[in-house]
């Protein structure tokens, strides 16, 4: 696992001296998916025998992958958020696939191909399946389909019947109708989470994975919460590499007030990442199964301490600058812009109400730290 962690660093430096380049409505981070596939990290999460290292699915590799996963997102957030749903895809299909669609879909991911897990939608427009023999009708569309002109496997849940089913669509085969442009965001543009109308398109029936309802199943649907809280917590990271380059130009690394802000941030980022290791022995201990209720309570408290210390860190980098250091290009001013919006995850009130009702209804917390 040490070898994927160099490979993130080394596609993570080239990715933030590219950032720039591609911050703008309808950019993507192209050269740097590609990098992840030069490197091996798109193939990374498949079985061994599958011609990946397990990163993510072997037992013990949990840190290792939200240590990648951290490293990315101090390179680009976008592409941070692009690899964290290539990552998502493949676990699930290995939790629920057959071992036909693991081989077939494997061989897909070591040719290069980018997953991706589109949920969003608007109601009265999602997308539907309607099983017909070995065909599969849909219709529909996603919204905040990250990545919408070159994700060509998403994975993409909808409605069959009276369940959530999830499908991998072949989407570079498919007439879709792709809106890059519906992505009219202030931050994290470079993530192209545009529009996807997939209606009037048929699948194979072997497209459908799993059940209804599987994408939903606990602890992993809520657990896996700690992926994308590792991504913020790279920005936030970046943030504070930026910060310091900029004291470095004006030769004010010396001065008392900045030092104090950076013993913040730097004690700041360190809390992230200890929530990052507690969540990592939680969820993948050496040993037995972990309780689902821990877990899911666990990584409602760990986004939550996450999402606070990149808000923290946001303030105190912005004051570090000033607003000579925020002007625009600049990696603080988009940096800051990316992470702001990337923050914005579902439902922050419930993850603390669920978190809190685990603790008054258990007699002990669940504990990272304890293990």
């Amino acid at each position: 696992m040490d070898a994927a962690v160099d490979a993130a660093r080394r596609v993570a430096d080239a990715a933030s001296r590219r950032a720039a380049e591609v911050d703008h409505p309808g950019g993507f981070p192209e050269a740097d998916v590609e990098a992840l596939r030069e490197a091996g990290l798109l193939a990374a999460p498949l079985r061994g025998q599958d011609g990946g290292i397990g990163l993510g699915t072997a037992p013990g590799s949990l840190h290792a992958l939200l240590t990648v996963l951290r490293t990315v997102g101090r390179g680009s957030l976008p592409l941070g958020r692009l690899y964290e749903g290539h990552v998502n895809a493949l676990l699930l299909i290995d939790q629920f696939g057959t071992d036909a669609q693991r081989s077939r879909w494997a061989a897909d991911a070591r040719d290069g191909h980018l997953f991706g897990v589109w949920n969003t939608e608007i109601p009265a427009d999602g997308v539907r399946y309607t099983v017909d023999r070995d065909r599969v009708r849909v219709e529909g569309a996603k919204t905040f389909a990250s990545g919408c002109a070159h994700v060509t496997r998403p994975l993409v849940p909808g409605a069959l019947g009276d369940g959530w089913q999830m499908a991998v669509l072949p989407l570079d085969t498919l007439d879709a109708t792709v809106e890059p442009e519906w992505w009219q965001a202030e931050g994290m543009r470079a993530s192209q989470s545009g529009r996807v109308d997939v209606s009037g398109t048929t699948v194979g029936t072997g497209a459908l994975l799993g059940t209804p309802g599987d994408y939903l199943r606990e602890p992993a649907f809520t657990g896996g919460s700690i992926r994308f809280a590792a991504v913020q917590l790279g920005g936030a990271e970046a943030l504070a590499r930026a910060a310091r380059a900029h004291l470095a130009r004006l030769g004010r690394t010396d001065h008392a007030g900045q030092q104090a802000r950076f013993g913040q941030i730097t004690t700041a980022l360190e809390t992230g990442a200890l929530w990052l290791l507690g969540a990592s022995r939680l969820m993948d201990p050496p040993a037995g199964t972990p309780d689902p209720e821990a877990v899911r309570a666990y990584a409602q408290m760990a986004r939550t301490a996450i999402e606070r210390v990149c808000l923290d860190v946001l303030e105190w980098t912005d004051r570090t600058v000033g607003a000579r250091g925020l002007g625009a290009p600049g990696p603080s001013e988009r940096v800051g812009r990316d992470l702001r919006l990337y923050l914005r995850q579902p439902d922050p009130d419930g993850a603390v109400e669920a978190a809190g009702a685990y603790a008054l209804s258990h007699d002990a917390r669940p504990l990272g730290s304890d293990l």
